[in-house]
């Protein structure tokens, strides 16, 4: 299967968002299970919310591998970069208007999360179009995935002791 370059972005940036927002809601609508728990919010802590853009913006990433068949020799590497500045730019925005601001806001929230999907995507297909030195060696990428992945699991059920990971009063 093949989808424009543009197209996929669009799509790319289009799941992460949708699938993002209807994880937020996951955990609660299955009553709390702990296999929810590993991918969706299980409270309203920052951290928690990194999971609605990381575990969309995974699957489609693997979906593009699978299904659409992307083999470019910096294209996981990019993603990667993509989707941990995605996370830098996510908590950095919160931390900043809540800073400046004093006070939460859910369309604020909702407006981080979509660009920072944005940014993911963007950023991901700049690299690899524009920097393709940027390239780990496949084992390298996929570790680093890994590493990611069992990070948020951990952190879901034993968070550290810090603001980052505590829900708001």
């Amino acid at each position: 299967m093949k989808l424009a370059p543009r197209t996929n972005l669009i799509c790319g940036i289009l799941f992460t968002s949708v699938l993002g927002s209807l994880l937020h809601f996951v955990y609660e609508w299955t009553g709390e299970n702990p296999l929810a728990a590993l991918f969706s919010p299980v409270n309203e802590s920052v951290f928690e919310h990194c999971k609605l853009l990381f575990f969309p913006a995974l699957l489609y990433t693997l979906f593009e591998i699978r299904i659409l068949s992307r083999r470019s020799r910096n294209f996981l590497t990019a993603r990667l970069a993509g989707i941990l500045l995605g996370l830098l730019f996510l908590l950095a925005s919160y931390y900043t208007y809540i800073g400046i601001t004093g006070m939460e806001s859910l369309a604020i929230d909702i407006l981080i999360f979509i660009l920072s999907a944005v940014l993911s995507f963007a950023l991901s297909r700049f690299f690899e179009l524009r920097c393709p030195k940027l390239s780990l060696p496949l084992p390298v990428s996929m570790g680093l995935y890994l590493v990611l992945l069992l990070l948020f699991l951990l952190f879901t059920f034993r968070p550290p002791g810090l603001p980052l990971f505590w829900p708001p009063d």
